[in-house]
């Protein structure tokens, strides 16, 4: 696979220092950005209406949030930042890594990000170019800038328009030619400059791709096996589930020469989220599996299905039978509220949901910087079976974009009982 070099942002550290989505007929591809565009930004026309009593007006959540409530920041570690960057607009999705050394902690994060600089044409969600930032105790983050952006050399690629991060591993592989040494594997996703109609936005269609690192700031892409240089694409079959988009990947390894990729994507027919998986040998090259986690049924809390997920591998204990895999994964309900669910697996394929209700669910503290929304859910274990869990959070119900604020929250929980989880809190200024 060829690896080129991705240039820096014009947004990224100035110094240069390593210091980085009504029932449709099977539709045409015109058709694809309606659906996704609908389904990303449309919890908030029947959903505002339902919740319009408990919605605050921007100005008087404003007002709450700079009184100083603790409450209202509970959990917040990283926002749009206030002064002019490429992360000044939105902040969506996170992949969290924690490393443990001789010298401390050291934790990554990198994060999906739009600032109001970004083209006003390109699809409105929470994506844009991915950033970095640092920290030592994974919730004061410093951070590092744009690391990867839109593409800008290969005018064919599938991610020339946008991109966001979905999974980011430390991995080797001799395919990759890495020489046993281990580098840094981001699976992202994007979308190109072509519209699929007239008056459809770009980047609508987006496929999976992945770029490679040494340190983590620096990437290359590696040119995957489509013509347009993804990993993986959405269907070519216009009735098939994944026909409107592939994104949000995230990889696990079960064991040497078995990857599966999760990803998730809209169904046409009913309109709604679906988790599928992909299986491969070498981490590069994905044969479909298909769907894995699929809508709940009416009047649950994943009536509209179930989208961003995370999946993590459980240390079994001696003389305690537990599933060896876990899945925390957002879910909508009929109303549009994202909240975020639990599944579990033996195996990582077959997949059953755990409990009636979600395990964390939007904040209840008057006017709440995450009491809108939260998912796309990043789990992190910790010292002593504890675990933390990074989320993507809003105040207000609608797209990212129009928020007041949104941002990246984390949450703790023991590791014994996944539905009691509790936000960590911070004197560090999220917008700094």
């Amino acid at each position: 696979a060829r690896v080129s070099p991705i240039p820096s942002s014009a947004n990224s550290d100035p110094t240069g220092s390593t210091s980085l989505t009504d029932k449709m007929a099977p539709y045409s591809l015109s058709m694809r950005w309606i659906l996704l565009a609908c389904a990303l930004a449309a919890t908030s026309a029947s959903a505002l209406r339902a919740g319009a009593s408990r919605v605050a007006p921007r100005a008087a959540a404003r007002a709450r949030i700079a009184l100083g409530s603790a409450n209202a920041l509970a959990g917040l570690v990283l926002a749009p930042r206030r002064e002019a960057g490429f992360d000044d607009k939105v902040i969506g999705s996170a992949c969290v890594r924690r490393f443990v050394n001789d010298d401390g902690e050291q934790w990554l994060m990198w994060y999906s990000a739009r600032g109001r600089d970004f083209d006003p044409d390109v699809l409105s969600i929470a994506t844009g170019r991915i950033g970095l930032a640092t920290s030592t105790d994974g919730v004061s983050w410093t951070r590092e800038g744009a690391v990867l952006s839109e593409n800008r050399d290969e005018w064919f690629f599938f991610d020339t328009a946008h991109v966001g991060v979905g999974d980011v591993q430390v991995m080797s592989s001799q395919s990759q030619r890495t020489g046993g040494v281990a580098m840094y594997w981001c699976y992202y996703f994007g979308g190109d400059l072509a519209r699929t109609a007239e008056t459809a936005p770009k980047g609508a269609s987006m496929s999976i791709g992945l770029a490679m690192s040494s340190n983590g700031r620096n990437w290359g892409r590696v040119e995957g096996e489509h013509a347009n240089g993804a990993i993986l694409t959405p269907s070519d079959d216009p009735a098939a589930f994944d026909a409107a988009f592939v994104g949000w990947p995230q990889v696990v390894m079960r064991r040497p020469e078995d990857y599966v990729l999760y990803y998730h994507t809209i169904v046409a027919r009913t309109g709604n989220y679906v988790v599928a998986a992909a299986r491969g040998t070498d981490g590069v090259k994905f044969n479909k599996v298909g769907p894995i986690l699929s809508a709940g049924p009416p009047g649950s809390f994943d009536e509209r299905g179930a989208g961003a997920r995370h999946v993590i591998e459980v240390k079994q204990q001696d003389g305690v039978r537990q599933p060896r895999f876990l899945m925390a994964y957002e879910a909508i309900d009929g109303a549009g509220t994202h909240s975020i669910g639990l599944a579990r697996s033996d195996d990582g394929l077959a997949w059953t949901k755990s409990g009636d209700g979600p395990i964390f669910a939007p904040s209840a503290a008057q006017g709440a910087w995450d009491g809108g929304a939260v998912g796309r859910p990043n789990l992190v274990p910790l010292d002593g079976g504890r675990y933390r869990l990074f989320y993507y959070g809003q105040s207000g119900k609608g797209a990212a974009s129009e928020q007041e604020w949104s941002g990246i929250g984390v949450a703790e929980c023991d590791g014994t009982d996944w539905s009691a989880w509790t936000r960590v809190g911070s004197t560090h200024d999220a917008r700094a």
